[in-house]
């Protein structure tokens, strides 16, 4: 029997972990499961061949328990010439091997986890990914059971179901405690039973068992959950054994004699019969990570269809995607519910989307879950799709945590479309993005791009498919007049974050602005000169980011030290007031936005109507 043969492996594993002594309860518990998973040969997971189009996926969400999953990516071979002594060590400084998993860390894991609870949406990404491009796969993600207390997990239980994933399977491993809390473990059953789940009950310390049951998960036509009950702290002795007490570090005396160099040649014996090409493996560099090949994609658009001085909300540009994206290509719209806010509806109705029903579609109107969205998309653009999520700005703080997780810190590109910017409506403070941009600002590895019309909305939006990186394309809730022709937009550089829209060469005043504030930074400063003869530069940062990221004497050539500046943004005043002058003013937004119609009686309410950057401008002038 395939068990008797993996006995040793399950063994040496266990040992491993103990002597590893990272997170040792919670690692001891799935050590089964992951014998089952990665030496019964049911499952096509070599991570070497990350893209294979028959490779299986499996999402290791439960990611403090790292011990045992690199213990089996070793045996195979799969962690290259890491040696036992260099593994039992992982997560020290400058490791090879991070404490908790990263995607691509080594090559082949499939997330990076730590922050629980996005595991399955980043595994219904990469399912969702396989069955557009026909690839016929299994995709297995691993909860522990206070795990399923993140809101997170039922957003994607549902999307699972909804989208008729029928090959993804969740194996819960429910040794009944988090870190200190015991967890309600005779109720998991039902809850995803509840949400229409099929449910496969097994000891999860039952190693054909185990087995058995991951084989009736993949006959089954539905998703399907692996219920393991399973002990924390399997095989400690007391009271480290069935305890919270071994969620961290557990002293040598309550662990087990065992002799971990004969557990470990039994177990390389046993796996090298069933693959034999794993002694080899493990003599090779560890492998550098790939990415999944896509297209260049580069938009046409029209370039008579926003003529300048015509006035058009800039997130409309997305109603004529419905021209540039066809089933089978690699373009993949989502919207969490405002999808009409998002100017997406012909494209549903081109593609027959509305339920779903077409599950080859290139757009798809997601349910209210914007956490489970972000993470979704990281797992279909990490499978090879190119993602773009459209919805309003004031929504992104939904997903915060996931946008940093599961596609900042991986650097999965996947694009952001935060519609609604600014100030607000007349819907109220529900749709306030207030300082949503700035906490999206702050997220490492995001390029930020903001647009004042639809026409630099389109040029900004190619821009973001080009980079291959994280981009928040962010566009303001009112119509503004088109200031440039497209054409004109496409010939400027765009490397450079910044453009300037009126010039001085010698200025006695630069005013920087971005999105639904360069009209106005531009009819300040027109009334401004006219009113005294003040030589002024407005500088448009359309990415913060990237012209944070330029050298001193670029940004100086914009912003002279010695010359007085002022910055606007309908965020807060520290998105663009880190740019300044030493002699400046940064107006913005310092409490939560104004709400009602019409909304350009907004700017007023707020402190930021041309008005009130012309005084600013003449107060800071003259204090000069």
């Amino acid at each position: 029997m395939v068990e008797k043969e993996l006995a040793p492996v399950a063994r040496a594993m266990r040992h491993f972990v103990m002597s590893a002594n990272h997170h040792v309860g919670g690692s001891l518990s799935p050590v089964d499961f992951l014998t089952a998973l990665y030496f019964s040969g049911d499952y096509r997971l070599d991570v070497t061949q990350r893209l294979a189009a028959d490779r299986d996926k499996y999402v290791h969400s439960k990611g403090h328990a790292a011990a045992a999953h690199y213990f089996a990516l070793w045996l195979h071979g799969w962690l290259g010439d890491v040696p036992l002594d260099e593994l039992l060590t992982f997560g020290a400084v400058n490791h090879r091997l991070p404490r908790i998993p990263q995607i691509q860390q080594p090559r082949g894991l499939e997330m990076t986890t730590g922050s629980l609870g996005q595991g399955l949406s980043f595994a219904n990404g990469l399912a969702l990914a396989d069955r557009r491009a026909g690839r016929d796969t299994q995709t297995l993600v691993l909860f522990g059971d206070a795990e399923l207390s993140e809101g997170q997990v039922w957003e994607s239980a549902q999307t699972t179901v909804r989208l008729g994933l029928e090959n993804v399977t969740v194996a819960v491993d429910a040794n009944g405690f988090g870190s200190h809390m015991s967890t309600l473990r005779d109720s998991i059953g039902s809850w995803w039973k509840g949400f229409g789940w099929k449910i496969f009950d097994v000891d999860g310390h039952d190693l054909a068992a185990v087995h058995q049951g991951l084989t009736r998960t993949r006959e089954e036509s539905a998703p399907s959950v692996l219920l393991m009950h399973t002990t924390k702290g399997y095989g400690l002795l007391p009271p480290y054994s069935d305890s919270p007490d071994a969620g961290g570090e557990v002293p040598v005396e309550y662990r087990p004699q065992y002799d971990l160099e004969t557990d470990i040649e039994e177990a390389l014996r046993a796996v090298a019969e069933r693959f034999p090409q794993s002694s080899a493996a493990r003599q090779e560099p560890l492998a550098e990570p790939v990415a999944p090949v896509r297209e260049s994609v580069r938009l046409s658009w029209d370039p008579a269809r926003n003529p300048v001085g015509q006035k058009m909300v800039s997130k409309k540009f997305a109603e004529e995607l419905v021209d540039h994206i066809a089933p089978g290509g690699d373009l993949f719209v989502v919207s969490p519910d405002a999808i009409r806010n998002s100017g997406l509806l012909p494209m549903l109705d081109a593609h027959r989307s509305w339920s779903w029903s077409n599950p080859t579609s290139p757009v798809l109107e997601h349910q209210i879950a914007e956490q489970d969205v972000a993470s979704m998309a990281a797992g279909a653009t990490a499978a090879g799709l190119r993602t773009v999520v459209f919805l309003m700005e004031g929504f992104v703080w939904r997903m915060i945590d996931s946008l940093r997780q599961s596609i900042c810190f991986p650097g999965i590109p996947v694009v952001i479309v935060g519609t609604s910017a600014g100030l607000g409506d007349e819907l109220g403070q529900m749709v306030q993005s207030d300082a949503c941009f700035a906490a999206v600002r702050s997220l490492p590895g995001l390029t930020v791009l903001e647009a004042n019309d639809i026409n630099e909305a389109k040029v900004l939006f190619n821009e973001a498919l080009a980079l291959g990186r994280p981009v928040y394309l962010r566009l303001a809730h009112e119509a503004l007049p088109v200031l440039t022709d497209l054409g004109q937009l496409l010939a400027r550089d765009a490397s450079t974050g910044v453009w300037t829209l009126r010039d001085e060469e010698e200025p006695d005043l630069v005013v920087l602005a971005a999105g639904s504030m360069v009209p106005q930074a531009l009819e300040a400063a027109d009334r401004l000169s006219a009113e005294g003869d003040i030589r002024i530069r407005v500088a448009n940062v359309f990415s913060a980011s990237r012209f944070a990221g330029r050298d001193l004497a670029f940004r100086r050539e914009v912003v002279p030290l010695d010359v007085p500046s002022l910055s606007v943004h309908n965020g807060p005043p520290s998105v663009l007031g880190e740019f300044l002058s030493p002699h400046s003013t940064a107006i913005g937004l310092t409490d939560y936005g104004m709400h009602g119609k019409p909304v350009s009686d907004l700017y007023e309410a707020c402190g930021l109507g041309v008005g009130d950057i012309v005084r600013a401008a003449q107060k800071l002038l003259s204090d000069g």
